[in-house]
């Protein structure tokens, strides 16, 4: 493991860490989502990124802050926060989730993405060996399958695209949750 991913996987223990200590939950997605719901590291990633529901947006940057993580003032407020924490770059998205379960808003550029009911459920994946909260493997298709057609969205990389056929896999496997 490179000193990098070794860095990341540090801010994410950390991330959690801090949130589960103020009841604030958390979800991973992108690179690392999908390595966790896999269950191994699968390649370098360039950040972290994690879930937080909206109403604890707030909470949440001040807590990280006061934990020792810088927060940046690089994206819209009201979508998500940079931040950096022992050189390490990551993100939190925000979203607000319908009384019902029935479906997650976005705001911002992003408000046009659809997350089906349960992208933000309980079962958690494994990164290194300890268990990590995580986005849903059906949420996670979701975002990548759309991503395209989004009014801010831009072609899929050849890396999304790879991302899409594991993803798609596991949704046959009936790993929707793992």
């Amino acid at each position: 493991m490179d000193q990098s991913t070794e860095g990341q996987l540090r801010v994410i223990r950390k991330v959690i860490a801090v949130r589960q200590s103020v009841g604030i939950p958390v979800w991973l997605f992108g690179g690392w989502g999908l390595d966790a719901r896999i269950g191994r590291i699968t390649r370098e990633h360039g950040d972290v990124e994690f879930w937080v529901e909206r109403i604890h947006a707030d909470r949440s940057k001040a807590v990280l802050v006061e934990a020792g993580a810088t927060a940046l003032t690089t994206q819209p407020p009201a979508e998500a926060c940079e931040f950096t924490w022992d050189d390490v770059l990551f993100s939190t998205a925000y979203f607000d989730r319908q009384p019902d379960g029935s479906s997650v808003q976005l705001l911002g550029r992003w408000s046009d993405w659809l997350f089906p009911p349960g992208s933000f459920g309980d079962e958690p994946g494994t990164l290194d060996g300890m268990p990590v909260p995580v986005m849903s493997v059906s949420g996670m298709l979701a975002m990548k399958e759309q991503f395209p057609h989004l009014r801010n969205g831009r072609p899929w990389r050849q890396k999304d695209v790879d991302d899409i056929e594991i993803l798609r896999g596991l949704a046959a496997e009936g790993r929707a949750g793992k």
